[in-house]
């Protein structure tokens, strides 16, 4: 299907989308929709109308941020014959996208999330209401709907990490409760916030590397892990070494790749007889290491130093009286 207004695309199932924003629409605008068959031996043609319908609250789809404006309505008109047959649509009555809701808001609650339309309510009254996990059951009611106006809301805080999506179903019914439209779809995302700081497996770890081993020796690994969302910055956690002690013979004998968490020798020197332990103090940091935005912890690694047969006996004089 083509569509003859390059600001809008057309699926082949008949659903209208846009390719840009359309927000800036004042006046209701038509263009022409036409279809081929695939061995462009059959075409039809329709007309698409489409209007701005004004909305009070906030309407995102996913990948959207809240533009706080107005939805986009598109209505086709009564379908029309060609001289040889009629241009079908396999379009659902309701094309609904994913809505966005991002987690910890601050509301005022209820907060509006979209608008629920029937192009059936100009003739008769409808009633819509909504179900699933979330609305009629349990946690029940953190989703809800104006039976009569079909705005849908969010009743409260919403946290990622205890449930990061809801999958609901709409419903359109007459004053007689007879089914009007097919349940629709809806799809609730929520969208991760950097709420939760990185928390090591363990406080403390324990380690050994041989004395005098080369620098780029892996000592051990230190493992954070962020509840947030690992896909995004708020969820990638970054490691550094905040100190070392003691200081020698130099203060940096260790280093830690910052995505993985290894511990590796950076220096040569390590000698048991003179340090046999060290204490290194490991921090981890999401947002990517972001030291300005990000949350941090801290854990404590002891890195023994073994013993390797590097030292010579030595004889210690005595005196003794002889018989």
């Amino acid at each position: 299907m083509d569509s003859s207004d390059p600001r809008f695309r057309i699926e082949t199932d008949g659903s209208v989308y846009t390719q840009r924003e359309v927000f800036t629409l004042n006046t209701p605008i038509k263009f022409t929709v036409t279809a081929h068959t695939t061995d462009d031996t059959h075409t039809w043609e329709t007309i698409v109308q489409l209007e701005l319908e004004e909305m009070t609250g906030n309407y995102m789809a996913r990948g959207q941020e809240d533009t706080g404006t107005q939805e986009v309505v598109i209505r086709f008109p009564p379908r029309q014959k060609s001289s040889s047959s009629e241009l079908r649509r396999q379009k659902r009555d309701w094309v609904i996208p994913p809505i966005n809701v991002p987690e910890n808001s601050r509301g005022p609650f209820p907060q509006m999330l979209v608008s629920i339309r029937s192009d059936k309510d100009r003739s008769i009254n409808i009633r819509y209401s909504i179900t699933g996990v979330g609305a009629d059951q349990p946690p029940n009611e953190v989703f809800n709907i104006d039976p009569e106006k079909g705005k849908m809301y969010v009743t409260k805080p919403l946290d990622r990490e205890e449930r990061s999506s809801y999958h609901l179903r709409a419903h359109a019914v007459d004053m007689n409760g007879n089914q009007v439209e097919q349940p629709v779809d809806l799809y609730i995302f929520v969208i991760d916030m950097n709420d939760n700081r990185p928390e090591f497996k363990n406080q403390i770890y324990n380690g050994s590397v041989m004395e005098g081993s080369k620098p780029g020796t892996t000592v051990m690994t230190v493992t954070a892990h962020d509840a947030d969302d690992i896909t995004t910055s708020n969820g990638m956690v970054h490691y550094r070494i905040l100190q070392q002690t003691p200081h020698i013979p130099i203060p940096n004998m260790f280093t830690i790749n910052r995505e993985t968490g290894d511990i590796v020798t950076v220096a040569a020197g390590l000698d048991r007889e003179r340090v046999p332990q060290y204490t290194v103090i490991v921090e981890a940091t999401d947002m990517e290491g972001n030291l300005n935005f990000g949350l941090s912890s801290t854990a404590t690694a002891l890195i023994a130093i073994t013993d390797i047969n590097d030292n010579p006996p030595e004889l210690t004089q005595s005196t003794s009286t002889p018989p």
